[in-house]
């Protein structure tokens, strides 16, 4: 072994150590929301357990992995307490899972990638408490996607959390936004909530094994806007402006 490699060891120890223990977070924490969702299946809150499982991994983030999360324009996130809304957010690593549970909505939940429902653990949480799932480039995925999620916006009252980009992308500029969220949008009227989150390459690299301990998380959540009276022809420009809104308050957080 080199002296190089001998110099990176305590270096990698951290990384390994830190990727553990964010592991287990996340095992604990879908398991909280697992042992609360028999509960909230009864009292028809289901997709409570969501929240449930936010909580949990808030404090695990903050005691475990010495992570927290800095949250501007956190009152904009009230509309969803009053009306279901749709959350569009820049998608970026594994460290969504932590400043997400810092403002997910009492009663939302999140699109994830088809894949993710097959985990142990983390996967059956995520079906027990009613989340949706996509698999990218499969049509009837996305058509089914599309039906779930006006059932939880319009029968259900849930908001419903979305990444447009439509996967991790951890170097800027942002991907182009797909219009699944916004054509939601037009058809249910639905507010949208635009949220920044700030580079995290830095404070996580899976290439250059860098994961950060003690650091803050930069976001900020970005005034609702109103789709009552958005039309289909409007879609482009409301994808583009909304979009144009994040890259710009990602770049204001770095």
């Amino acid at each position: 072994m080199g002296l190089a490699s001998l110099r990176s060891l305590p270096g990698l120890l951290v990384f390994y150590t830190q990727l553990l223990l964010f592991a287990h977070c996340v095992l604990l924490a879908a398991a909280a929301g697992m042992a609360a969702s028999p509960l909230l299946a009864l009292v028809r809150r289901r997709a409570a357990a969501n929240w449930v499982a936010a909580q949990a991994m808030r404090v695990l983030a903050e005691h475990v992995l010495g992570i927290t999360v800095d949250v501007s324009g956190a009152e904009h996130l009230a509309r969803a307490r009053c009306q279901p809304c749709i959350v569009v957010a820049n998608h970026q690593s594994l460290l969504d899972a932590v400043w997400l549970a810092f403002v997910f909505p009492r009663r939302a939940v999140v699109v994830a990638n088809a894949s993710i429902a097959r985990l142990p653990v983390l996967g059956w949480f995520l079906r027990a408490a009613g989340n949706l799932f996509v698999r990218q480039g499969d049509k009837q995925s996305i058509r089914a996607l599309f039906d779930g999620s006006l059932r939880c916006l319009e029968r259900d009252r849930l908001s419903v959390l979305l990444f447009p980009e439509g996967r991790r992308n951890a170097s800027p500029p942002l991907l182009e936004f797909k219009k699944g969220a916004f054509y939601l949008a037009y058809c249910t009227h639905a507010p949208i909530i635009p949220v920044a989150v700030q580079s995290t390459r830095a404070l996580y690299s899976w290439s250059a094994r860098c994961f950060r301990r003690n650091t803050v998380i930069r976001i900020r959540v970005l005034p609702p806007i109103a789709t009552h009276s958005l039309t289909e022809d409007a879609i482009p420009a409301l994808i583009a402006s909304t979009r144009a809104d994040i890259q710009d308050a990602c770049i204001a957080l770095t």
